[in-house]
């Protein structure tokens, strides 16, 4: 599988002919990395980052026709910033996976689904510690495209998550699907923002948002402690369900998670 590693400064790449990569390492008056990944044949990708100092990126990703991409991505990083562009041309279907462990987080996800039957299935996890600002906007530019994005994120310490998620189709755009479902558990005090923005302007699509704040319920946690499993334990166990998601590297993910939840 093709991978990664972005560690302060540097970029180490470790892939095959199915991705064409250029980084350009901070040279502009804005001090930002640029990463551009052209994906030529189906295959994977998997990016880990671990800079302990802030981190500018601005990544461009463009998907061929009739290919199939899935990306990878663990951050465990101090403070970020990031821009990404995802470019679908015809039939290409893109599968994104992300678990941030990270204190500050500012990040602008713009989606384009340029071909017919283009689809992204989008899904970001966060354990949030500091202010963490998601933004993702997606837009149908061809009929018969499809957007599924599912964000997720557990607020602790001093944490404080905001999602604003816009889904866009243009009048003429037909037969679209348009799909949100943006989550938060709140384990402090603080306030958290969910801005679902639905921008259709035509009749023949199906469009859902969902947005929910709130706290793990008492009966799902009455259930696990009347089984003889701590409080702790139980908290452990419904993190792990409700960040689940496939990074390929289960082992790292439960470690995170077993630094906050024992």
């Amino acid at each position: 599988m093709n991978k990664i590693i972005v560690n302060g400064d540097s970029v180490t790449l470790n892939t095959n002919s199915s991705l064409d990569i250029k980084v350009i390492e901070k040279q502009d008056i804005f001090d930002i990395t640029k990463i551009e990944i052209n994906v030529l044949k189906s295959t994977s990708l998997i990016i880990e980052y671990n800079n302990k100092e802030e981190s500018k990126l601005d990544i461009c990703i463009k998907v061929k026709e009739n290919i199939n991409f899935k990306l990878y991505e663990l951050r465990c990083e101090e403070k970020i910033k990031v821009q990404y562009k995802y470019y679908l041309d015809t039939n290409s279907n893109t599968l994104v996976n992300k678990f941030y462990n990270c204190n500050k987080v500012k990040e602008l996800d713009v989606i384009y689904l340029n071909g017919e039957n283009a689809e992204i299935n989008y899904n970001y996890n966060s354990i949030s510690k500091d202010k963490q600002d998601l933004d993702i906007v997606v837009y149908h530019m061809c009929k018969n495209t499809i957007s599924n994005l599912n964000n997720k994120a557990v607020n602790l310490l001093n944490g404080k998550t905001k999602f604003n998620v816009t889904g866009m189709v243009y009048n003429g755009i037909k037969n679209c699907i348009v799909n949100q479902n943006n989550r938060i558990i709140n384990l402090n005090d603080k306030k958290c923002t969910i801005n679902p923005i639905l921008i259709i302007d035509e009749n023949d699509v199906e469009a859902n948002h969902s947005a929910l704040i709130g706290k793990f319920s008492d009966s799902e946690l009455f259930y696990l402690m009347s089984r003889g499993i701590t409080e702790e334990k139980a908290l452990n166990l419904l993190i792990k369900g409700f960040l689940n998601v496939d990074i390929k590297n289960k082992k790292k993910l439960d470690e995170i998670i077993n630094m906050y939840w024992r």
